[in-house]
């Protein structure tokens, strides 16, 4: 009796040891920013940025380092956990989703072309094979632990020192200010004077940055309409204001959608939850002080107007029936919901909606394989190509370019469906076969898909996509299930909606190592909470 007691303690120690890495992590990989300098060797003759040469990496070479050496470490605490003190691990289907995740990623590797590349990543990105491994131990682990509620708000507060970072890295360059110029900043990642460029965030490009800045953004607003105590709830409410300055002032419209998208479920959710008059008067509190910081910033920058406000005129140019359109969609999908059984009609609409985008998206595909194959036998053939339409040209003007990029992945995809070419080989194969020589509309070389799924798919092929489909649907389904049983557990919400919204802006965003860490800590506190709750 006494041997099992001490063989406890030293679970829930273990436990917590593997707590405070994972914290360390959430919290530094995000932030680190410093100079590497390499020689990589290009796989394929370019004569641009991807060839041979002397590279210099800022942001992503020190955040993979650390995600190595953290993942190392918790699973060889984890690993003595379950060998050594016996612990048991938790069954499910989820440990099937994650397996067949683990396939993709293993898989695409060892077929890919550039096998180096697909294991280690790309010279500016580091995130091949062994970074997906590492977010899948993470969230493995994280499933399968014990963690104390006081826990669940450090992970979310962690990440409140990344939030003011970048926060005052994107208003600084907004107001004209960028902090490259300075002395010490330039000292602090390994600069010495003689780096160049813009340094606007901590994760590489903008568009990242303000993708995670919706993320907590989203986090953030549903955490202060569930939580009570009014101290905590007026310093989130400032958390929350910050990160949608952060938002705003990296000028990407990817962030604003997110949020655009994610604002009306939040608070449906949190009327369910808590009392409606509190719900209504914290966001009205919030809509005020976001107002004052939008007109602030969008008189520095009409730009900040441009990426963010301009998709509703955009969308209304596209036709004036899409907005009213949405909005009574949504308003009649809460009228049912009203009558119906919630978790069937939401699991039979999710069913839908899912298969229903996998269905277009595959059709879509299809038309691009047989209008390709048509031009090969012969160019000169009368057809009308799907990039030749009004319709097409008028969502690429929206989408900045995006659909082109997409399209031009499904083309690549349609050749290797079922394992992809490996994580970060997109330049070497796509740059080199490209009509336009690798060139967006605006001239810039395309570099990555601008679109996570896309991401995957290409990297690990319909595999490795149904293997992250898998995870992000659960915790949507498990999610609403809970809130429609009132479950009395705000955390479950906080990370469970931070899931959700990283899954949103993932359609105009990859992932790298500093925002895939929030991604997959999130989405494994998720699953912890979900199990605990199922348990009970």
């Amino acid at each position: 009796m006494l041997n099992k007691f001490y063989t406890q303690e030293k679970i829930e120690r273990t436990n917590r040891q593997i707590i405070f890495v994972l914290l360390a992590m959430l919290c530094i990989i995000p932030i680190i920013t410093f100079k590497y300098i390499s020689t990589s060797y290009s796989p394929v003759f370019m004569n641009n940025s991807y060839g041979t040469g002397v590279k210099v990496d800022v942001f992503n070479f020190y955040k993979s380092m650390l995600l190595y050496l953290g993942t190392g470490i918790i699973f060889a605490l984890f690993m003595y956990k379950i060998i050594a003190l016996k612990d048991e691990l938790r069954r499910g289907k989820l440990n099937i989703i994650m397996l067949i995740l683990a396939i993709g990623i293993i898989v695409s590797m060892l077929v890919s072309q550039y096998k180096d590349i697909a294991l280690m990543g790309n010279f500016d990105r580091h995130e091949g094979a062994l970074a997906w491994l590492c977010y899948l131990t993470i969230l493995f682990v994280l499933y399968n632990i014990e963690i104390e509620e006081k826990y669940f708000k450090i992970f979310y507060f962690i990440l409140v020192p990344f939030l003011m970072i970048n926060t005052i890295l994107s208003v600084s360059k907004l107001f004209g200010n960028d902090l490259i110029n300075n002395s010490i900043v330039q000292t602090l990642i390994g600069g010495k004077g003689e780096l160049g460029g813009q340094f606007f965030t901590t994760l590489y490009h903008y568009n990242f940055g303000s993708g995670v800045a919706a993320v907590i953004f989203s986090a953030s607003f549903i955490y202060m309409l569930l939580e009570k105590n009014i101290k905590i709830k007026i310093a989130i409410l400032l958390i929350t204001a910050i990160s949608f300055a952060m938002l705003l002032a990296l000028i990407s419209n990817g962030g604003f959608i997110t949020i655009v998208a994610l604002i009306p479920i939040i608070i449906v959710l949190a009327c369910r939850l808590t009392e409606k008059k509190s719900v209504f008067t914290w966001s009205a509190i919030l809509l005020v002080i976001n107002a004052i910081i939008y007109f602030i910033l969008n008189k520095q920058n009409s730009n900040v107007y441009d990426e963010s406000m301009a998709l509703f005129a955009k969308l209304n140019d596209l036709s004036v029936l899409i907005i009213p359109g949405i909005i009574l969609v949504f308003a009649i999908l809460l009228l049912i919901l009203k009558f119906v059984d919630k978790k069937k009609f939401f699991n039979i609409s999710l069913s839908i909606m899912v298969v229903g985008i996998l269905v277009c998206v595959s059709l879509y595909a299809f038309n691009l394989n047989k209008q390709n194959k048509i031009l090969e036998k012969n160019p000169n053939a009368s057809i009308v190509r799907v990039q030749d339409t009004s319709i097409y040209n008028e969502l690429n003007e929206i989408s900045t370019d995006r659909l082109n990029i997409w399209t031009k992945t499904l083309d690549l995809i349609n050749d290797k469906p079922l394992f992809g070419y490996g994580f970060d080989t997109f330049p070497y194969v796509f740059i080199p076969n490209d009509d336009n020589g690798g060139l967006s509309t605006y001239g810039e070389i395309i570099d990555k898909p601008h679109n996570w799924y896309l991401s995957v798919t290409y990297g690990s092929g319909l595999i490795g996509l149904i293997g992250l489909l898998g995870v992000i649907i659960y915790i949507i389904k498990c999610v609403f299930d809970k809130a429609v049983d009132r479950i009395d557990n705000k955390y479950i919400y906080i990370f469970g909606i931070g899931v959700i919204a990283y899954a949103v802006q993932g359609m105009f965003n990859d992932s790298l190592v500093g925002t895939s860490i929030i991604f997959w800590i999130f989405a494994g506190l998720s699953l912890n909470l979900l199990k605990n709750e199922i348990n009970e």
